[in-house]
C-alpha cells in the first residue's frame, strides 16, 4: 500500500473536521456543539474523529499550532529578522486569519490562541537565548511579556475592524517596546 495514502486521508479527515467545526459555530455556541454534529458534517466516523482528536478544542489547538508554526518558519525567511520586519510579519500574518481569530473571539475561545501563541514565542526566544539574556528565567519573561502584548494588540486590532495597515501596527508595538 502507498505510504502516503495514510498521512493523506489523515490530513483530508483533519480538514474536513476543522471546516465542520467552522461551519457550526457560525450557528451555535461550541457548548452547544457536539462530537456527533461534526463528525456528521465532516462527513467521517466517530473513530476517524478520536483517532485525531480527543476533544473539540483539540481541532482548534492543531489548526492554532499549525498557523504557528507557519508563521514562525516565515520569520527564518526574513533577511536581517529585526523587531519591526518580525513584528510586520505577525500583523500581515495574522490578518490572513481574521475570519479564524474572529470565530475565536466570537465564542470565547481566544484562550487557546494565546496558550499556543506563548508556547510558540517562548520556543522562538529559547533558540536566541544567548542574543537576549544570560539567565532562561529573564528570557522567559521576556517571551511571554511580548505574547501577552502581541496577543492583545492582535484582538483588538482585530476586533475594531483592522483599520489600520500592518506598517502602522508595526511601527506602533516597536515605539512602544
Amino acid at each position: 500500500m502507498n505510504e502516503s495514502y495514510p498521512h493523506s486521508q489523515k490530513k483530508l479527515s483533519k480538514d474536513s473536521i476543522f471546516i465542520a467545526l467552522m461551519k457550526l459555530l457560525e450557528k451555535k455556541s461550541y457548548n452547544e456543539i457536539t462530537i456527533t454534529q461534526i463528525t456528521k458534517l465532516a462527513g467521517v466516523s466517530r473513530m476517524a474523529f478520536y483517532r485525531n482528536y480527543q476533544t473539540k478544542e483539540d481541532i482548534i489547538k492543531d489548526y492554532v499550532d499549525a498557523l504557528l508554526h507557519e508563521f514562525i518558519d516565515s520569520i527564518g525567511l526574513i533577511e536581517d529578522a529585526e523587531k519591526y520586519k518580525v513584528t510586520l510579519l505577525y500583523f500581515s500574518f495574522f490578518r490572513e486569519s481574521k475570519e479564524f481569530i474572529k470565530v475565536l473571539i466570537k465564542t470565547g475561545l481566544t484562550h487557546i490562541f494565546y496558550e499556543q501563541l506563548c508556547a510558540s514565542i517562548a520556543d522562538l526566544f529559547k533558540t536566541q537565548e544567548d542574543k537576549i539574556r544570560d539567565d532562561p528565567a529573564i528570557t522567559n519573561y521576556i517571551s511571554q511579556f511580548i505574547a501577552a502584548g502581541l496577543f492583545r494588540i492582535l484582538m483588538e486590532w482585530i476586533k475594531n475592524g483592522l483599520v489600520e495597515e500592518p506598517e502602522i501596527m508595526a511601527a506602533f508595538v516597536c515605539e512602544i517596546t
